[in-house]
């Protein structure tokens, strides 16, 4: 007998893990809400429900010299505390991010806008385009941009019934819009306050991308505070942002989406020269949703079990 069969007498079980690929992921999604998931769990985080501990974050460059990151985001809401159920992560990660945009449109009453722009045409552009789409009963046009056309013109060929156009810069997509959303790969701000509508909506999902607004709503605070990589972070380290409500020479953030949904935090409306919007993304929303398709997996037989004892 081996030393780590020795060893490992004893030890508990690891039980069984369910695996669901993307096509499975997607099928659960079609009886999933996560706009529903996401805003009722910005709420519980906002009353102290769940955990949320720092991220894990791994920089690297690839072997094209280009910027690599892991990032690991642990949460616990509700029952959900561990992994269960292994799942293609790409789809959900986007649909989550989204999920949270949308749910910040509603909180803070642009519901009935007429017109978007999307800033940056991959998959969280798509996905942003086809659930705010969806979710804006008055949305007549769409302005999109991306450094590469095909990008944006292969976007543009996904949303029917709807007047989509291609724009040749991001000022120009930007200018026509109530809601822009901005999910590129910039890590410095470049957008000026004059170039969005007066009042519009700026949902910035990317690192960097803006460079001055008039009202600030995040997801989650202590993420944001903790994690100098993100302009907003920094501005906050520098003493230039602060916390909502806090006094002193520091401008306090306005609110968080959680505290919005729960009544803590005001959203007051229009601010010129616009508003906006930086969902951060937290370890909760994405437990919270994967927990909410592993349970519609084991509802409709989905899955590969893999026994681990």
């Amino acid at each position: 007998m081996s030393w780590f069969d020795v060893a490992g007498n004893g030890l508990a079980g690891a039980g069984e893990v369910t695996m669901l690929s993307r096509d499975e992921v997607r099928k659960c999604l079609t009886n999933v809400d996560p706009v529903g998931v996401v805003r009722e769990t910005l709420a519980d985080h906002d009353r102290g429900v769940g955990l949320l501990p720092a991220e894990a974050y791994l920089r690297w460059e690839n072997s094209q010299g280009a910027y690599t990151r892991s990032i690991g985001m642990p949460g616990a809401v509700r029952s959900s505390y561990g992994i269960t159920t292994i799942m293609e992560a790409g789809l959900l990660s986007a649909v989550r991010t989204a999920a949270v945009s949308a749910v910040g449109v509603d909180a803070l009453g642009y519901g009935g806008a007429v017109s978007l722009a999307v800033v940056g045409c991959g998959a969280q552009g798509r996905m942003h385009a086809a659930l705010l789409a969806e979710r804006l009963p008055s949305l007549r046009k769409i302005t999109l941009y991306d450094r590469s056309p095909e990008a944006a013109r292969a976007l543009a060929a996904t949303l029917p019934g709807i007047s989509a156009q291609v724009c040749s810069s991001a000022r120009e997509a930007v200018s026509a819009a109530e809601i822009a959303v901005f999910t590129t790969t910039m890590d410095v701000g470049y957008v000026e306050p004059d170039w969005a509508s007066p009042s519009a909506l700026l949902i910035n999902v990317s690192l960097g991308d803006l460079t001055d607004a008039a009202a600030v709503y995040i997801d989650g605070v202590d993420l944001v505070a903790d994690n100098p990589r993100r302009p907003l972070g920094r501005l906050m380290a520098e003493g230039r942002f602060g916390r909502p409500g806090s006094t002193g020479p520091a401008r306090p953030l306005d609110g968080t989406l959680g505290g919005i949904l729960t009544g803590r935090h005001r959203a007051d409306g229009v601010a010129s020269p616009y508003v906006v919007l930086n969902p951060f993304g937290m370890g909760v929303l994405d437990v919270a949703l994967y927990a909410a398709v592993s349970a519609q997996g084991r509802e409709e037989g989905l899955g590969t079990v893999v026994h681990l004892g």
